[in-house]
């Protein structure tokens, strides 16, 4: 094996290029620290077409490039653009990624998706293929990106290019596993003998993420606590079993902070820069969020953020049932993100109700998002269950207090508020209700109006260290786990 790794790191979103959750953020960020480590690594995603991609200046490295899809080939062309510390490829082809969204739109998911992404994953290993580009592991993340593993392992399996080719499969959130119907089978070239239970039937379905953690030489998740959630049946999501029967090669990296991008200090889109040293500037930055949200409310009054992309499972139900108690004291709310079409409804509703004290902006803005994090004194994160969470790690850097349910990463790495001894970084609930949720946010809110105590939180959250520098080693040895597995013990 050559001295340093040579990672390809696939994703269906990448920020800022595109991004519908912290996959996106992880994705920009990891590759960044395994590079400063030695690692060359080069990342391949969409070419969607946003403006964020748009701008960026690319050249075609490859064109004309003939994609095998079902009985048919779909031509593409790769472009590449240098980012610096690493490179980004992109798949283009208009009939796929020329959308408004990702995966689909606040009613539902595109309906071919299945075709769209067993596009992608085919088109990656064919341009790594007709380049010729020399990879020790390819870094997979998601249902979208699930089949790689399955591809190497079948249609790629006596090419000389790949023969030790690793692969490490990452598990961010296993509720969204990519279920299609038997007939997507047809699109990957793969025969039936494939579609069974022990391989990439579930439940009668094509699962894509399933077949993934089947063929994945590695696989990981997010943090140690969802790891252990996910072995569960409650958080398993049918996959509990499997994961339990590939327990020895199943591990757990904890997501990071980049701490280059999020740092009030030298963050471009806040209105004023601050640290540690000096929080004054936070009122700056909190006026200016309030007037971003168009409310009508005092420096004095705290405020509570939402960050987040609107579905079920980040615990918005609980808020909703609460909000008219919640909105009797004196207390704003801003929200920011997009998702789910009742949720983004729901809240609307809940600002037209209080206009003064509740936004909402239905976006994913990479400047609105920092300006919330340094504007709100409460960064709220209500999850039914939430693998790592890098929100909460944000709030930290920049003196916000994170309030938050107890699961996952949240568990981690939000220690709950003590008044007796004054130790902790945040407010924390367990109970999955609203009023657990409610009661848990008087209890900040109370805090909110002790000074004294309120300064104590902050500094605890603003010494937290989450940097994806620890993580980022530990991928190069989990990258090294991956080879091992893939040459039976031989690497050298």
């Amino acid at each position: 094996m050559r001295q340093n790794l040579k990672v390809i790191y696939v994703s269906a979103e990448v920020s800022p290029y595109a991004k519908s959750g912290e996959l996106a953020d992880v994705a920009s960020s990891l590759p960044k620290y395994l590079s400063s480590l030695g690692v060359e690594v080069s990342l391949i995603m969409p070419k969607y077409r946003f403006p964020e991609i748009d701008s960026l200046t690319k050249e075609i490295v490859l064109s004309g490039l003939q994609v095998p899809l079902g009985e048919k080939k779909v031509k593409t062309c790769v472009y590449k653009s240098e980012l610096g510390k690493y490179d980004i490829y992109f798949i283009d082809n208009p009939q796929y990624y020329c959308r408004e969204n990702i995966y689909g739109t606040e009613k539902g998911d595109y309906l071919d998706n299945d075709e769209r992404f067993v596009f992608f994953s085919r088109a990656v290993l064919e341009f790594l293929l007709k380049s010729k580009k020399q990879v020790d592991l390819i870094h997979c993340n998601n249902w979208p990106t699930a089949l790689i593993p399955v591809f190497l392992k079948t249609h790629y399996s006596q090419r000389a290019l790949f023969k030790d080719v690793a692969t490490v499969l990452t598990l961010h959130n296993v509720a969204y596993q990519g279920e299609f119907p038997p007939e997507t089978l047809s699109l990957t070239g793969l025969n039936w003998n494939y579609f069974k239970p022990q391989q990439l039937s579930f439940g009668g379905k094509f699962n894509f993420l399933k077949a993934g953690v089947i063929f994945s030489d590695v696989l990981n998740t997010v943090s140690s606590t969802y790891k252990r959630e996910i072995q569960t049946k409650k958080h398993g999501f049918g996959l509990e079993g499997l994961l339990e029967k590939r327990r020895d090669d199943f591990f757990s990296i904890r997501n990071g902070v980049d701490c280059e991008t999020w740092n009030p200090e030298t963050d471009p889109y806040i209105i004023a820069n601050y640290s540690p040293a000096n929080l004054k500037p936070k009122k700056k930055c909190k006026l200016d969020l309030i007037e971003e949200f168009g409310l009508l409310l005092t420096v004095r009054t705290p405020l509570v953020g939402i960050i987040s992309y609107l579905s079920f499972h980040k615990g918005f139900d609980l808020l909703i049932d609460v909000a008219d108690e919640l909105m009797k004291r004196d207390v704003g709310l801003v929200v920011l993100g997009k998702g789910n079409e009742k949720y983004e409804k729901e809240f609307q509703a809940i600002m037209r109700r209080y206009p003064r004290k509740v936004g909402v902006k239905l976006e994913m803005s990479p400047a609105l998002a920092h300006k919330v994090a340094a504007g709100a004194d409460i960064l709220l994160v209500p999850s039914l269950y939430e693998p790592c969470g890098l929100k909460q790690m944000y709030s930290f850097r920049y003196g916000t207090v994170p309030v938050v349910r107890a699961t996952g990463g949240l568990a981690e790495t939000v220690r709950p508020f003590s008044y007796k001894t004054g130790n902790g970084n945040g407010f924390v609930f367990k109970e999955y209700s609203s009023q657990a949720l409610l009661g848990t946010l008087k209890a900040a809110l109370n805090c909110y109006r002790r000074p004294d105590l309120w300064k104590k939180v902050m500094g605890s959250g603003l010494k937290e260290n989450f940097s994806w520098e620890t993580a980022a080693r530990k991928y190069v040895s989990l990258y090294r786990r991956a080879l091992e597995v893939k040459r039976g013990g031989q690497i050298g």
